[in-house]
């Protein structure tokens, strides 16, 4: 992989990893008057932390590896355009932000291009460096799970419920 210092793919996607959090986080103290809502943004929250440690940890490994390339999807424009995407839904998250609101970002979040190449990032190291890490955190496959099983149990909104299918 190569050590550019003008992108390195995997601080920035660890970047959007924490700010992918931070929504969660901010989720997570907006809706505190109810346990269950709370909790479970908080535990969407620091398994996106989790994801963001894990490829810092993929970084120190593959530093010492020859150059592997990279793909396409992989570039500074495609974080440039992740994280700006998800900077807007961090600017919405007032105090006025609704159930429905809420679950809609995290659906346009999970859906997003995020966990694809996370999935990429992880194979720089190899296959099998990919598979300890992917071990080591909540896979995205789980974390959509809750995020379904969430929804039906805090809205009745159909249009978001049948995106959650979609997932």
């Amino acid at each position: 992989m190569s050590s550019s210092a003008q992108f390195d793919p995997l601080e920035r996607f660890a970047e959007i990893e924490r700010l992918v959090a931070k929504v969660y986080f901010r989720f997570s103290h907006l809706f505190l008057p109810d346990p269950e809502l709370r909790d479970f943004w908080w535990q969407m929250a620091t398994e996106e932390e989790q994801h963001a440690c894990i490829l810092m940890a993929c970084k120190a490994i593959v530093e010492n590896y020859p150059d592997e390339p990279l793909d396409p999807d992989i570039s500074r424009e495609k974080a440039d355009e992740l994280k700006s995407r998800i900077q807007t839904y961090l600017n919405k998250g007032t105090p006025s932000i609704t159930i429905e609101e809420a679950f809609k970002a995290a659906l346009e979040i999970e859906g997003s291009e995020i966990d694809t190449i996370y999935g990429k990032l992880l194979l720089l190291g190899g296959p099998k460096t990919a598979k300890i890490m992917e071990n080591i955190g909540v896979p995205a496959s789980i974390q959509r799970q809750k995020l379904k099983a969430a929804l039906k149990r805090f809205s009745r909104d159909s249009a978001l419920l049948a995106a959650a299918e979609q997932l």
